[in-house]
């Protein structure tokens, strides 16, 4: 018959119970609970062990801490257990390379740990600590080789005195317009779907070369949107669709943010309607424009099937652009708060102050 527990030590009964109803960690009542009972002199370790959850083993170790330490022994965390792999400079270090974005596999992060840390981990290992570090596997965001930050920071930042230079007549009301293009084809896309873990997706797939373009424009102060569905991009459709933008308010002054596409008019180069200032993007800075997010929708409608004709395919991704002509708020919310948004409010306030 196993050999019931008795345990001697510093702390009595009432002090063990009085530690136990001061205190609000449950893994420390867990030990507590322990101890109380092993003071008793009447259980064998599994009982004890049986009655909070844990092994026989766990509690020989828990009461080996306390005969040798006290109840503050029993509690200190540092006995038993492995020695984590990572400490507190290498967590640092794991997320600085993770913030740098350094290494971009779990693979090439386990080989940094053996030659810079000196760290030899599985690659289950590895991908607990990214877990640790509530690390995210992300599909990185691209952008162009010849992208200049500086350049790019200095547009958002000097955004108002960019407007402010556009010599519009303070008599006038102020439209301001994002605005991007979008391409669709017949040719098939494929993109990820849901299904059960184990069954294969099939989705049909046709390659025919046929190409449209929706020319897409969102107004900051109204809150509207303007569309228009050309064959092709070029300075004549371009025109077009700022024709289309100022004739939504004749009267009004249209600001016009867009990329420095060839196939967009340039100020200095073109003749624009009177009504029309335009405001080029940095180069190769696609991102800075909240237009941009407008052709995901789109393009997953129109994924993952065969589309017999462009007419077919318009109509589908028209399904998606209406509610942001028919819906001031969700043009707003499309264009968020954000650097642009804000610079546009504050050029309006400092019109408007001056008037």
């Amino acid at each position: 018959m196993p050999k019931k527990t008795k345990v001697l030590g510093s702390s009595t009964p009432s002090e063990v119970e009085a530690a136990y109803k001061g205190s609000v960690n449950p893994h420390d009542q867990k030990r507590l609970i322990a101890l109380q009972m092993a003071q008793q002199g009447i259980w064998v370790l599994s009982d004890i062990g049986n009655a909070i959850g844990k092994g026989r083993s766990t509690v020989s170790r828990w009461l080996k801490s306390y005969r040798e330490g006290g109840v503050e022994g029993m509690l200190d965390r540092a006995h038993g257990g492995r020695k984590p792999q990572l400490d507190a400079a290498d967590i640092e270090a794991l997320e600085e390379i993770l913030r740098e974005g350094t290494y971009k596999t779990a693979k090439k992060i386990q080989h940094w740990l053996v030659t810079e840390r000196g760290i030899e981990m599985s690659i289950s290992g590895v991908y607990y600590w990214l877990n640790k570090v509530k690390a995210s596997h992300k599909i990185p965001r691209k952008f162009h080789a010849k992208q200049d930050p500086d350049e790019k920071e200095s547009f958002k930042e000097n955004i108002v005195e960019k407007f402010q230079e556009l010599d519009i007549p303070s008599d006038r009301p102020v439209r301001v317009w994002i605005q991007d293009e979008h391409r669709y084809g017949l040719i098939s896309t494929i993109r990820r779907c849901w299904t059960l873990r184990g069954y294969e997706v099939r989705v049909p797939y046709k390659t025919k070369y046929q190409w449209g373009y929706v020319y897409g424009a969102l107004e900051f102060v109204t809150g509207i949107a303007e569309f228009l569905y050309t064959p092709t991009v070029s300075l004549d459709c371009s025109q077009l669709h700022l024709e289309q933008l100022v004739a939504t308010e004749p009267e009004a002054i249209h600001i016009v943010i867009w990329d420095g596409a060839g196939f967009h008019q340039k100020t200095d180069q073109h003749e624009l309607p009177e009504q029309i200032r335009l405001l080029p993007l940095p180069p190769y800075c696609p991102e800075l424009s909240p237009i941009e997010k407008l052709w995901d929708p789109v393009k997953r409608e129109v994924s993952n099937a065969v589309w017999e004709t462009l007419d077919a395919m318009e109509n589908a991704i028209t399904k998606v652009l209406r509610p942001f002509w028919e819906s001031e708020e969700r043009v707003r919310s499309l264009l968020g708060n954000n650097w642009l948004t804000s610079g546009v409010s504050d050029f309006l306030k400092l019109r408007q102050s001056l008037t």
